[in-house]
């Protein structure tokens, strides 16, 4: 028997994922699928520049979090991560994150 239609997600391969800091990006990523074994990865941002120049390039195959530190505040970037085999990007994926000083809390409410 067949799924309904709608009911099988798509699962990526490459998952990014930003988290917003002070002056900071912290990157994370999950990847369900092997790299070769002389794949590295690029990180590219839009934005100010940080500490770092973009792009970020040969980052280690097994990587799976970098930080991206001295941004500015309150800007938007776009980051994009490539996994790289002999120069060519063979996997990627994009975040937009806005690095903040502001941390705000909300507890829950009670019912």
């Amino acid at each position: 028997m067949a799924p309904d239609t709608g009911a099988v997600e798509f699962i990526p391969i490459l998952n990014l994922v930003g988290t917003p800091a002070d002056r900071a990006i912290h990157l994370a990523w999950k990847l369900n699928t092997s790299l070769p074994p002389t794949a590295t990865w690029r990180i590219l941002y839009d934005g100010p520049p940080g500490d770092e120049p973009s792009p970020i390039a040969n980052v280690p195959g097994v990587t799976r979090k970098y930080s991206l530190t001295g941004l500015t505040n309150y800007n938007l970037y776009d980051i994009t991560l490539n996994a790289m085999l002999d120069g060519t990007p063979i996997l990627t994926d994009t975040v937009s994150v806005r690095p903040t000083d502001i941390h705000l809390y909300l507890p829950l409410a009670n019912k």
